[in-house]
């Protein structure tokens, strides 16, 4: 991967510390590209998405995941499917076919169940049986949760993985997930619904004396599904970011539209990757935000080291309102 090409993963929404999930967000950012970093972690047995992903209630794998892109707000998505190893590669190439284009057909956004499998086949992705996507870990995190059905759930969410070309400004987002355990068969969560589960936008400013800046946000959320698309997670804060002309802190911005949007209750997080660049000033931010106990992430910076975070959230300890952790770092 160039140095110019900036990486964020994040391994989704936790409720127990495990330092091994920051490991493997550390290995998907060598990959290169945010398709290459969430085929990974859906190899990864530990990891909601690909194998690995929860059972529903009918003990079945449904998969979903999402891919969008700066460029023409390109976007795409698939849910409900349960015979593809990497469904993450499956949204991105729905996001940039062609073929309805060249037909003079309707662009869908969004794949499901046989039609998002039939997709998947057509286009030559690997496919397999729905048994082989059922890990060991989730049998038994199915067998712990339906006996605790009215329980809180201590579960792995939502992965997601962000990019930002400091050349060219574009940025690019996706996530995969396997969703909630013991959830409704058929039902779709954040990933798949457009402005929830990613968002990457490039957007131009007119500066005095004829001069143009940039500003590129890339951002992906976990989390409980519902409460995100509610709220328009991922777009409503792209939208604030890039509306700002006063100059206001990115993290007071999240905290702000969080305090604001977010149900009572409901479990979030999400990483962004944030560009400003006028002349040949670049500046890089990543923030990462959550009410989750942990959420595990790494970026790969323009100097091709990767940083790991492992941040973690204590509500009991927490004083501000709303409760949730924000952090920033400069890249």
């Amino acid at each position: 991967m160039s140095n110019c090409e900036i990486i964020a993963v994040h391994g989704g929404a936790c409720a127990k510390f495990d330092a091994s999930l920051a490991e493997d967000c550390r290995f998907a950012c060598g990959t290169g590209t945010v398709e290459n970093a969430l085929t990974d972690l859906e190899r990864i047995e530990k990891f909601n998405c690909g194998f690995g992903s929860h059972l529903t209630i009918d003990q079945e794998v449904e998969c979903e995941a999402s891919y969008m892109s700066s460029k023409n707000l390109s976007f795409g998505a698939v849910g409900a499917i349960s015979n593809v190893f990497h469904p993450s590669r499956v949204a991105r190439h729905l996001a940039h076919s062609n073929w309805w284009k060249q037909r003079r057909l309707l662009h869908p956004l969004i794949l499901v169940g046989r039609g998002a499998e039939k997709y998947a086949v057509k286009n030559d992705f690997p496919t397999c049986t729905p048994e082989e996507l059922v890990s060991k870990a989730a049998k038994e995190s199915f067998e712990k949760y339906l006996h605790r059905m009215l329980h809180p759930y201590d579960t792995h969410d939502t992965v997601g993985a962000i990019s930002i070309n400091t050349n060219t400004m574009n940025s690019e987002s996706g996530t995969s997930s396997g969703g909630i355990v013991l959830k409704h068969s058929g039902r779709l969560g954040h990933s798949c619904v457009y402005g929830s589960g990613t968002w990457s936008e490039r957007r131009q400013y007119e500066e005095p004396f004829d001069q143009v800046s940039e500003r590129t946000i890339s951002i992906c959320s976990t989390g409980h599904g519902e409460s995100l698309v509610k709220a328009d997670f991922c777009r409503g804060i792209a939208t604030r970011v890039l509306d700002d002309e006063e100059g206001i802190m990115y993290s007071e911005i999240i905290r702000e539209f969080i305090h604001e949007k977010m149900e009572h209750g409901s479990r979030y997080g999400g990483i962004a990757l944030i560009a400003d660049k006028f002349k040949d000033r670049m500046s890089l931010e990543f923030l990462i935000f959550h009410n989750c106990r942990y959420l595990p992430a790494a970026v790969r910076c323009r100097d091709n080291q990767i940083r790991v975070f492992e941040s973690q959230f204590d509500p009991d300890q927490c004083t501000t309102d709303p409760k949730c952790v924000i952090e920033s770092f400069i890249m």
